[in-house]
């Protein structure tokens, strides 16, 4: 990686910031990073023989190129070089191309579909139904309450202190959140998102949203790196990709020891135990204490 992000010049701080942290909490290695030298595609192919881990390896690459607020050429012809050489298709690649191209509209809506938008309203097109989609749909779009819905989530004010539904109850009041199923409400779909803030413990500024998605591109185990991508296109290169999310541009660059913040919500959420985005029923543990589950899906104290 470290040969793709120097292939226009030297390593940017960012970068080098990013590559750190990787090797911190990621490798848990303590080799010189200035001593690495370069390496070729044909020699790194001969060392890495698995499809799914070559896949894994050129999107870090474009993920690390994104992590600084522009990307030269050099480095995508750098990647594209060692794409040819594992003979692996990737969708972050695809993603990139369409970046450096400026196909911003289809770079949108491939990214939206594949990060967390696109699976969650999958799933709940599985779940509910088209007439689900509608329902949910509708009341995001403040057309109509789904009272049903919305009575169920104001019931949780009336859950055990520290459960984690009286929790997500306060949250939404805290925050002045508009309940699932209410006029402008979240769509249940999206709302292993919300829970997530609970159980890994971050709050809801920029910075923090950017911790939880990286924490839950940790736990996924579908496609994570487009989690990424998404974060830092909107957070790194001003790309808004969500009505839910502020955009910003070089937000990395300004705060130190910001995407060492990133790669270790990553590698936190890596170490979970159960995929929060994959089906998981959370209704059925809206009464448990919200310490109990932590412990139950390996959710480590944010400052381990």
């Amino acid at each position: 990686m470290k040969t793709v992000l120097t292939a226009a010049g030297p390593l940017a701080p960012i970068r080098r910031e990013a590559l750190a942290a990787i090797q911190q909490h990621l490798l848990r290695t303590e080799f010189d990073l200035d001593a690495l030298g370069p390496i070729t595609p044909e020699e790194l192919a001969a060392a890495v023989d698995d499809p799914a881990l070559r896949t894994q390896l050129i999107s870090g690459m474009v993920t690390l190129t994104l992590a600084s607020d522009s990307v030269a050429d050099e480095e995508q012809a750098a990647i594209e070089r060692f794409a040819a050489g594992f003979a692996v298709a990737s969708v972050t690649l695809e993603q990139l191309r369409k970046f450096q191209t400026e196909r911003l509209m289809a770079l949108r809506f491939d990214v939206v579909r594949r990060s967390l938008a696109g699976p969650a309203f999958k799933q709940l097109y599985e779940d509910q139904g088209f007439l689900g989609v509608v329902k949910n749909l509708g009341s995001f779009a403040g057309l109509w309450e789904n009272t049903a819905v919305a009575e169920r989530y104001r019931g949780l004010a009336h859950y055990p202190d520290g459960s984690l539904g009286k929790e997500l109850w306060r949250f939404y009041v805290a925050n002045d959140f508009k309940f699932p199923g209410e006029k402008h409400g979240a769509p249940e779909s999206l709302l292993s998102h919300d829970l997530t803030h609970i159980l890994g413990g971050y709050g809801t500024d920029f910075q923090s949203e950017g911790l939880v998605l990286a924490f839950q591109a940790g736990y996924r185990r579908q496609d994570p790196f487009s989690v990424l991508v998404f974060l830092l296109l909107n957070g790194q290169h001003g790309l808004r990709l969500t009505a839910f999310a502020d955009a910003a541009r070089g937000y990395y660059n300004d705060k130190p020891g910001a995407i060492d913040d990133v790669v270790r919500a990553f590698a936190r959420g890596a170490r979970v135990t159960v995929d929060l985005t994959d089906h998981w029923d959370f209704w059925a543990v809206m009464d448990r204490q919200v310490e109990d589950l932590r412990r139950e899906y390996g959710i480590e104290p944010a400052l381990a």
